[in-house]
């Protein structure tokens, strides 16, 4: 009993710990509310776990851990649930809980035995623990520290429904829970739940600084409105990549200041994010680097290939349509190719992208012109090539409309690239 008893406590002092640090990173990582349902689900716990340490057995003190134990467990789900993005609950789930904790409450007002009336709520504390395993379950791309958290979660849940058949057949209806507390069997499920039960927190906690970590990162390195790399992680691709030479090509969206006066900036701002798609299906490194200038980076590639590509994406851009500018009115874009060489300068590569850019424009727009040092610069006015744009958001509800089929060549280079941000911004934008 004293060892139950100090065990008790040491669980409950590491609750309370890690409660106060869910808090202590609530606040100083501007207040992520996973963390916040961590505290929660640890405070919680910590006060279950004091109870049932000195538990009597009073119907009082049952009360108390049937309403808290699944609210712990369901806390911590919600937590797990916003980490992972399936911050969505489970009706079901949760209307099973409710129910079976009911249950055993009114089996407990109505004094059926405690071996019995304990039954249903250890059903609903596994199925708890299973919401936070169905959550992580449904995520996309479980890594390492999600297979364990996932199996210190499987460790607890499959504590509470071992006890469902094994609590009948070895203690008699006489059995108060300070007896079965005691015994060998129930020490042995308490001593696995709080072996598991603290990693699974740490586990948690180092995913959720670890997400914001990475959204800071993401925050730092990328365009706000498309998704895209920012200028300042655009140019340290370039230097990163310049050893093995390549390609870059600049593009700006033409006449776009019409389109923003005539539309209004929000059809500009869809405009925008479309040719965003456009660029990074490519699979090549992008980046809005102005506000309708776009970069495409191409390593180990010749001037050539980015000139077939640019003149695809030139093509494609201005064949497709959106539905909130007028039939008859086209985009274009034009594009400016340049190569590089290992050792260039970068401010060399991006002078001479942009000389061929401008000659682009200054050449009727709606083309690709190709920077050749020491020579006449050599243009190509981009003919139609057969292919389709990509179904971004559902082709239509993306604002990008296709007439014909994909060419092989357009497979190489317009292959399909998961942009799952830049789809829901232009889903969110065309549903409203």
């Amino acid at each position: 009993m004293n060892t139950m008893v100090s065990l008790g406590f040491v669980q409950a002092s590491i609750f309370a710990f890690l409660a106060g640090l869910s808090v202590a990173i609530y606040f100083g990582l501007r207040r992520q509310s996973s963390l916040a349902w961590l505290a929660a689900a640890m405070f919680i716990g910590s006060i279950v776990i004091l109870i049932l340490s000195q538990s009597n057995g009073t119907v009082l003190e049952q009360l108390a851990v049937i309403l808290l134990l699944p609210s712990a467990y369901l806390c911590f789900g919600q937590a797990a649930g916003l980490v992972v993005g399936e911050p969505r609950a489970y009706p079901g789930l949760l209307a099973t809980v409710a129910g079976l904790a009911g249950v055993s409450l009114l089996l407990l007002l109505a004094g059926i035995p405690f071996i019995y009336q304990t039954l249903p709520f250890q059903l609903a504390c596994g199925l708890a623990v299973c919401d936070s395993l169905i959550r992580l379950f449904r995520a996309p791309g479980r890594r390492v520290l999600d297979i364990c958290l996932m199996l210190a979660l499987a460790g607890i849940a499959g504590a509470f429904f071992l006890r469902l058949p094994f609590f009948p057949v070895l203690f008699d209806s006489a059995a108060t829970y300070p007896s079965i507390r005691d015994s060998s069997f129930e020490s042995m499920l308490l001593r696995l739940t709080a072996i598991v039960t603290p990693p699974a927190v740490f586990l948690l906690l180092a995913k959720i600084i670890g997400g914001v970590i990475t959204t800071y990162r993401t925050r730092s390195e990328r365009d706000g409105l498309t998704g895209l790399f920012n200028r300042l992680a655009f140019d340290e691709m370039i230097r990163d990549g310049r050893s093995g030479g390549g390609a870059l090509i600049l593009c700006d969206i033409d006449y776009f200041k019409q389109v923003n006066d005539r539309y209004g900036h929000h059809v500009g701002d869809e405009i925008l994010c479309s040719f965003a798609v456009l660029l990074a299906r490519t699979g090549q490194p992008a980046a809005r680097v102005g506000g309708e200038e776009f970069a495409l980076l191409l390593p180990r590639r010749s001037a050539a290939e980015a000139a077939e590509l640019a003149g695809m994406l030139c093509v494609r851009f201005h064949a497709a349509s959106h539905p909130l500018i007028a039939a008859d009115h086209r985009l274009s874009a034009s594009f400016g190719v340049a190569s590089y060489e290992s050792g260039d300068l970068l401010r060399d590569v991006l002078t001479r992208a942009d000389s061929a850019l401008y000659r682009a424009k200054h050449n009727g727009r709606n083309r690709v012109e190709i920077h050749e040092d020491g020579a006449a610069a050599g243009s190509a006015r981009t003919e139609p090539l057969g292919y389709e744009p990509a179904n971004c958001c559902g082709g239509a509800a993306a604002g990008l409309v296709s007439p014909s089929p994909v060419s092989g060549s357009a497979r190489k280079w317009l292959g399909a690239l998961p942009m799952t941000r830049l789809k829901a911004r232009l889903k969110e934008a065309s549903d409203s």
